[in-house]
């Protein structure tokens, strides 16, 4: 290896700035000096890495100066001293004697409280054998014995109370809201078995065109058309003999409500001449 050095003209402190190793142990390789290097691992580590810095082979190396190469000695095993195992034996010791007293009190805690609670279990239990069983508590009644008890006398049974027939729903009443509207036309229903009475109460101003007749145009009257000439106020029309009446107002302003069968329409306000058709259906 100092051949190869000098021949590749690297110095000592090259080698030691490549290779990290101490220049007085490159010295103590290239002269076979072993006994200056830190022990056979060292050694034999040191040449490892000097022969590689250098581009050797290192198991041909080893292998052709193996009897000049420190062996590898084995390790010696560490080996306590008797202080020193008396020292971890007294340090485990003292542990275990620290824990003793506490483990040691943790148990007898525990068995006095069991012994407690037996003690006042037994005497629970065991102190109540004697006593005589409580007995149930007395009613407010007191029977005697020796007397005959009275026989039962029966009950008459309460008369069924009969249901009251349901109730024909009553014919409604309030106002009777616009069915349907077409244009000027609007249709009222009555639920109603009766015949059609209608009566139409008109103002003295504005003055207005009322006209009643059957369902057709071409019906006869069953009103006056100017009701203010005829001074007839409230128009009543009793009992039609039709289905729907068909009520003709050339100014609803002048008209103040219109009773059918006791039931006042809904007048819209409009202000053009309108039809009113009130029909008569069937009541449920």
């Amino acid at each position: 290896m100092k051949q190869r050095r000098e021949a590749s003209g690297l110095t000592l402190d090259q080698i030691q700035q490549t290779t990290k190793i101490q220049k007085r142990y490159i010295i103590a390789i290239e002269e076979g000096d072993y006994k200056n290097l830190p022990g056979s691992f060292y050694a034999r580590a040191f040449i490892k890495t000097y022969a590689e810095s250098l581009g050797l082979d290192v198991d041909e190396l080893y292998e052709t100066y193996a009897k000049d190469l420190p062996k590898i000695e084995p390790q010696p095993t560490a080996q306590l001293s008797r202080k020193q195992t008396y020292s971890k034996a007294s340090e485990t010791s003292s542990r275990v004697s620290r824990w003793v007293p506490k483990i040691m009190l943790v148990l007898v805690a525990f068995l006095l409280v069991t012994a407690v609670y037996y003690v006042v279990r037994n005497l629970d239990f065991g102190g109540g054998q004697d006593a005589t069983p409580a007995e149930p508590p007395a009613s407010g009644v007191t029977i005697n014995q020796n007397e005959d008890v009275p026989e039962e006398e029966p009950t008459e049974e309460a008369p069924v109370e009969e249901t009251p027939a349901e109730e024909e729903p009553a014919e409604e009443t309030g106002p009777i809201a616009v069915k349907e509207t077409n244009g000027a036309d609007l249709t009222y229903e009555i639920a109603t078995a009766d015949k059609l009475t209608t009566e139409i109460h008109v103002k003295e101003s504005p003055a207005t065109y009322v006209g009643v007749r059957d369902t057709s145009l071409e019906g006869a009257f069953l009103a006056p058309e100017y009701p203010n000439q005829s001074k007839q106020n409230p128009i009543v029309i009793e009992g039609a003999e039709t289905d729907t009446l068909r009520i003709r107002i050339g100014l609803i302003g002048g008209v103040e409500k219109i009773v059918v069968n006791g039931r006042e329409l809904e007048l819209a306000d409009s202000p053009v001449t309108q039809n009113i058709f009130v029909k008569r259906v069937d009541a449920e």
